[in-house]
């Protein structure tokens, strides 16, 4: 199934989340008419291949909000897994979109309902990942008391009691499952801005774990770098010292290296959410001063722009909207491409660099600075 179109010029910003997923389009379209019918269809042919039918059941979801066809099709079908995940699900993300809203119709009880679905949801299925991610949908707008610090291979972070529990269940059935690692980041997010904000660096301890523990050329080898650019978006960096601020840059370029090494040179890059994963490199790489790299980056994107991170990068590059700020980082990338000598040896784009040494508290620290934006707004 081709994810993305590479040749496409035409520039969509916050696309169809279904991006080239003509069956999960149909399915779609269908079901906003109240035909479910065909995303029961759809959902057994996708079976366990659990990356897809996540993101198919995510995209659904998200579609299916102010419609009644989920719990339409968990009545008809009552003793459907598909049924019940799929209506779990659905409600999980209209509840998400109340509370994000701050709509006064949501009440303890409301939760307490969405999260028991989800619950049974899982016993039905109870191989399935997908209720699990449902309620880690929930984890960041729901209050997660009980913060400790937990074990994760070896490594450790703070995290909070319930959705810690929620993840390892998810994990427990698809440990590289991209969705459960990246509804956990947002929870760990909302969590720790609920703290100083300069506890935000703490988002990437969990960014951090994951990818460190993720197989050879997974997409969570980019997990880290959404975690970066948030710190980025919310001028974290302001609120660090001059030291903290360099080991923040340097810890930076280490998961760009390993992210665009690691997942974007090697043979499995491709996955339904890839989008998503790609803006992010080619944003990283353009702020980090590599726009040549960014080139087969953005060729890779075709029409797939996401809204983050162009449209809060527009609000710091001075760009009108997301759009622009797309483009002029794909221009820049492009012009720096053209300029690169060709036919000779790539030079190493991330050449070694010596380890940041702590700061004396008896030596004044210079400052080293944020890399500045090359975006620019186009003409």
């Amino acid at each position: 199934m081709p994810v993305f179109n590479p040749r496409s010029r035409r520039i969509r910003l916050d696309p169809d989340p279904a991006f080239d997923d003509a069956e999960l389009g149909r399915a779609r379209e269908d079901a906003a008419m109240g035909g479910w019918e065909g995303v029961r269809d759809l959902l057994a042919r996708t079976g366990d291949e659990w990356p897809l039918r996540t993101h198919r059941i995510t995209v659904l979801a998200n579609a299916s909000v102010g419609l009644e066809w989920p719990r339409a099709w968990s009545q008809a079908e009552p003793d459907r897994p598909d049924a019940l995940v799929m209506g779990a699900y659905a409600e999980a993300a209209r509840l998400h979109g109340l509370i994000v809203r701050r709509d006064r119709s949501v009440d303890d009880a409301a939760a307490v309902r969405a999260v028991a679905r989800c619950r049974a949801a899982a016993e039905a299925a109870p191989d399935d990942p997908t209720p699990w991610i449902g309620l880690l949908r929930l984890a960041g707008v729901l209050v997660d008391n009980g913060v400790s610090m937990v074990q994760w291979n070896e490594l450790s972070f703070e995290a909070g009691a319930r959705s810690w529990g929620w993840f390892q269940e998810a994990v427990r059935r698809h440990p590289e499952s991209w969705h459960a690692h990246h509804r956990m980041r947002e929870a760990q997010l909302a969590r720790l801005r609920t703290g100083p904000s300069r506890d935000l660096t703490g988002l990437l301890d969990f960014a951090t774990v994951a990818a460190a523990n993720a197989g050879n050329h997974s997409p969570l080898r980019v997990l880290p770098l959404h975690a970066h650019t948030e710190l980025r978006l919310a001028a974290t960096a302001d609120l660090l010292s001059a030291a903290e601020r360099e080991w923040l840059i340097q810890r930076n370029d280490e998961d760009l290296q390993d992210a665009y090494r690691d997942w974007f040179r090697g043979p499995e890059r491709a996955h339904p959410a890839a989008p998503y994963d790609l803006n992010i490199l080619a944003y990283q790489l353009v702020e980090s001063g590599r726009p040549s790299l960014a080139h087969p980056v953005f060729a890779a994107i075709g029409p797939y722009a996401t809204s983050l991170p162009w449209s809060h990068a527009a609000q710091l590059s001075g760009a009108r909207n997301g759009n622009d700020a797309f483009v002029a980082a794909r221009n820049a990338a492009e012009a720096a491409a053209a300029k690169a000598p060709k036919n000779v040896t790539e030079p190493d784009p991330f050449p070694e660099t010596e380890p940041v040494r702590p700061a004396d508290p008896g030596e004044p620290s210079s400052s080293t600075p944020l890399p500045t934006s090359t975006l620019t707004s186009p003409e």
